[in-house]
């Protein structure tokens, strides 16, 4: 394979990886007032109560009318009681909004109300994904578990919806005692959910980046590379593919944590900077990646890259993390290094182990946590 031709099948592999920078996500919130529809996503967020990014109220009835968030200029969330009122205010903006709303996250509260089920029709028509969820669950404390699996099974029959998703997400209102403990539950479910959804529109980037604690969608993103990696050292010409998922996954991890696009170029020239601290294990890998499958040498590959990746990218989150530049090349090279050792712990895992994404993202967060 000449440069050419390299160059050709990297550019290919590297934009069915890539996400869409240029994309747009529109989130819509319905439901009445009072839901706690703020809360929900200022817990999504997982925003602190010192820094939300919806204000909530402790009078009843703060957001009476449409609310837009514009979390940049790429994330558009509107709060609303329903989509007939975003047509009323008939804005370009709303009108945009309406005509692509990729999640719709419908929020209801207490025992059911089949008057509510035209909004939520109209929000399944004008939604790419709808998540019906019954917030304020913690009001059915008291009551016997079986009371609360009625409600939500009316719900989900006067809705007609598919499933309820019980959320709580209590501490955000400014009046709270500061001392008094924030109640949050179902969240992490909503949360992986609407982002598994967007990675499939290849839009969920676009938003993560607004989470307040990144770590976890950080952790995601080494481990789908991991898992790449891992199986690509299988296919002929595999320097390609495994170029291509590093480059995707730093350019990635830069936009989560700075906002701000780090292009394809300037990626690729921060891989001789790992490659001068891994020559030997580097040069295997190109070798070995123009040669038929040969077994046992494949495996012999799959570890070195995974190893090597997982270096590589565990480096390139601590400096983004810690606010450091990309630039700052000792210091990139030393993380690096000192990362390589912790990874050659990835030596000793069974390649069954690192085909889903769920089990890498296990050992990683023992690795790095």
């Amino acid at each position: 394979m000449d440069q050419q031709e390299f160059d050709r099948q990297f550019k290919k592999a590297h934009e069915e990886k890539s996400p869409n920078y240029d994309d747009n996500v529109n989130v819509a919130l319905v439901g009445k007032v009072s839901a706690g529809k703020s809360s929900l996503l200022n817990a999504i967020m997982g925003c602190d109560r010192s820094d939300p990014i919806a204000k909530v109220g402790a009078s009843s009835g703060v957001t009476t009318t449409v609310t837009p968030y514009r979390l940049d200029e790429h994330v558009l969330i509107i709060d609303c009681p329903g989509l007939d009122d975003v047509r009323k205010e008939n804005s370009d903006t709303t009108k945009a909004f309406l005509d692509s709303i990729d999640v719709g996250i419908f929020v209801v509260t207490g025992s059911s109300d089949a008057s509510q089920k035209a909004n939520y029709r109209d929000l399944k028509a004008s939604a790419k994904h709808v998540l019906v969820v019954l917030n304020k669950a913690d009001e059915w404390d008291d009551l016997e578990p079986s009371a609360f699996d009625e409600v939500v099974e009316q719900w989900r029959l006067d809705l007609g919806a598919d499933k309820i998703y019980p959320t709580c997400a209590k501490g955000y209102d400014p009046k709270m005692r500061k001392d008094a403990p924030m109640v949050l539950r179902g969240i992490e479910e909503i949360r992986e959910v609407m982002f598994d959804f967007l990675a499939q529109e290849k839009k969920a980037l676009l938003m993560a980046r607004h989470l307040r604690d990144k770590n976890k969608y950080a952790l995601g993103i080494i481990a789908a590379a991991l898992v790449s990696v891992a199986g690509e050292a299988f296919i002929p010409g595999s320097a390609v593919y495994i170029t291509a998922t590093q480059v995707v996954a730093i350019s990635s991890l830069h936009y989560l944590y700075t906002g701000s696009v780090l292009s394809k170029s300037s990626a690729l020239t921060l891989l001789p900077t790992f490659a001068g601290e891994s020559i030997g294990t580097t040069a295997f890998l190109w070798a070995k990646s123009f040669l038929p499958p040969t077994g046992v040498v494949d495996v012999a590959a799959a570890v070195i890259a995974v190893v090597i990746t997982f270096a590589m990218l565990a480096a390139v989150k601590y400096m983004l993390e810690s606010g450091h530049g990309l630039d700052e090349t000792e210091l990139l090279k030393r993380t690096f290094k000192d990362f390589r050792k912790v990874g050659e712990k990835l030596k000793g895992v069974n390649l069954t182990d690192l085909k889903s994404k769920e089990g890498v993202t296990k050992l990683l967060t023992g690795l790095l946590n």
